[in-house]
Order: C-alpha cells, then sequence, then structure tokens
C-alpha cells in the first residue's frame, strides 16, 4: 500500500457553510490521496446546490429524507474507494499535518484499527474526547457537568478515578465520532455504524465492537483536529439532548447487564428531577429538564420494556 487513499465521510445537515470550510481545510492541509464523499441529509437549504461540482476530489449525494448520522455514514462509505475511512463532522478544521501522521500510525501498526486526534475548540483548547466505557461511578465524573472543572484543572485526570489523561498517546476505550480514521478491512470485517443510534452512541458501539474484533484503538495527542462543536447540532437542541440520552439507554441495551441499564435508568430519574428543580432562575434550562422528564417516564421506558 505504497499509495494509500483516505475516503473522508462528511455528513451534511443545513451547515454547507461548514462543510465547505472543512473541504478547504483538507485541500490545504492533506498531502495524502483522498476523496471526499459528502452526504446530505436532505438539507433543502441549498447544500447540495453550493457544494455540487465546486471541489475537485468530492462527491455530493443527496438524500431524500433525513437518515441521521449513523445511517448517512453508512451510505457515504458504500461510495467510498478508500483503504482508510475518515469519518470526519462537517464542523471540523484541518489545522496542519495531523491527517498524514494519522495515516503513518496506522501503516505502521498492523494491530491497531482505528485513530482518533486530539480534538480542540475553537481557540485552541482542548475538548474532551476520549472516555473509558460505561461505569456507574465513572460517568459521575466524566460528563458534560465536570468537564468545565476538569479543563481549568487539568492535573485532577491523575487523581480522580475514571478520568482519561488527555496528554499522551494512549489505548482507549472509545473516542469521539467527530473524527475518526479507521482502517477499510476493519470496516469490511464489522461494518460501520448501527443504524439503531440515529445520532449519539453509533461511535461508543463501533469502537466496542472494534475492540470485540481484537484491534487496538489509539488516541494520538500529539495529532490535532478542530472540532466547532455543536455548530451542526444546535438547529434542533431539545432533539439532539433527548437524543444524546437515548444513545446512552441503547449501547447500554445492547452491551451491558439489564441492571445496569435499569441502574442507569433510575439515576437519569432522580438527575432529570434535581435539576429541574433547582433552575428555577432558568427557565430554558428548567424546560430542557421538564422534557427529559417526560421523556423518561415515556420513551425510555418503552426501550426497556420493548
Amino acid at each position: 500500500m505504497d499509495s494509500p487513499l483516505i475516503s473522508f465521510l462528511i455528513v451534511n445537515y443545513k451547515v454547507g457553510d461548514l462543510v465547505e470550510q472543512a473541504i478547504k481545510s483538507i485541500e490545504a492541509k492533506v498531502s495524502t490521496n483522498y476523496e471526499i464523499i459528502v452526504l446530505d441529509n436532505a438539507s433543502e437549504d441549498g447544500s447540495v446546490e453550493k457544494l455540487t461540482g465546486k471541489f475537485e476530489h468530492t462527491t455530493v449525494i443527496a438524500s431524500s429524507e433525513n437518515l441521521g448520522f449513523g445511517a448517512g455514514n453508512n451510505v457515504a462509505y458504500t461510495y467510498s474507494k478508500g483503504d482508510y475511512i475518515f469519518l470526519l463532522n462537517p464542523d471540523t478544521l484541518i489545522i496542519d499535518d495531523s491527517v498524514d501522521r494519522m495515516v503513518q500510525y496506522l501503516k505502521a501498526h498492523p494491530n491497531v484499527g482505528l485513530v482518533s486526534p486530539k480534538l480542540l475548540y475553537e481557540d485552541r483548547t482542548l475538548q474532551r474526547s476520549i472516555r473509558k466505557f460505561y461505569s456507574y461511578f465513572g460517568s459521575l465524573i466524566d460528563n458534560r457537568f465536570m468537564n468545565p472543572v476538569i479543563a481549568r484543572f487539568p492535573g485532577i485526570t491523575n487523581v480522580l478515578p475514571g478520568l482519561v489523561d488527555h496528554s499522551k498517546t494512549q489505548q482507549v476505550d472509545w473516542a469521539k465520532g467527530a473524527a475518526l480514521l479507521i482502517k477499510k478491512m476493519v470496516i469490511k470485517e464489522i461494518g460501520l455504524f448501527d443504524e439503531q443510534f440515529w445520532i449519539y452512541g453509533e461511535e461508543m458501539d463501533l469502537c466496542y465492537r472494534i475492540g470485540q474484533s481484537g484491534w487496538v484503538k489509539m488516541y494520538l495527542h500529539d495529532c490535532q483536529i478542530v472540532h466547532l462543536e455543536g455548530k451542526s447540532t444546535v438547529q434542533s437542541s431539545v432533539k439532539m439532548f433527548l437524543m444524546n440520552y437515548k444513545g446512552m439507554y441503547l449501547f447500554l441495551m445492547k452491551h451491558f447487564s439489564p441492571s445496569t441499564l435499569k441502574r442507569y435508568h433510575q439515576r437519569v430519574g432522580v438527575f432529570s428531577r434535581l435539576i429541574y428543580a433547582i433552575s428555577f432562575n432558568n427557565p430554558s434550562k428548567r424546560e430542557l429538564y421538564k422534557r427529559l422528564i417526560m421523556w423518561h417516564k415515556i420513551d425510555a421506558k418503552k426501550l426497556i420494556t420493548g
């Protein structure tokens, strides 16, 4: 494989301008041979027309319906010809030669099936992106509420159990799906995304299955990509908030014991009601957790009971 080909898969939903920025950053920073496949999830905002024919190595596929993130990537994958599949969010920017070095790492390590870079916010500060698989107490520490505290005190990762140090290259359980490079032979072996995960949770499931198949997953701390987190999901923030919880339910249902799922379900119920009660001065947050309480009582219960 002297001249490898990377297939970048990008799923777009109404963020054509961000996709254009991402493509331009690939063109400017990636030296390895590549193709870019953009799957548009029925944006109906002119994204398809904006992107089609504009970039030499880019193919735009227009879906007639919003397939979600997992299924959208699966469709884009069927068009790929690369030796390596790079799953890339539309709200990302390649800022140096990290992609080329990620490819070189995979070439040099036959037992490694997936690599993930360090993700940075727009201001180039660390975005926590690697985690251990779910445990009840570990998830109490490593979550969206603790992240601001952890960011201010990076040394805390050496003290608190369950936190993963982002300052060193290491083997990981799972990594955020904003930027993942995978050997195509791995996907041929185990498949790409499980489509019951519409959005959120699909990268956990993929990483879990990769590990179960004997492949190693690595985080490369010296490879960096900017992720403008949330730019493509803010349009449906309530829906995305609930989908995040649904993704965890589906993951636990698939890979963990019923008792683990039951304990998680109980905790979500207590937690959502607590945040709702203390958010009386924040109407938008209160409404968000009101929706979560309703989802927990009805939809989550249906998931568990079947």
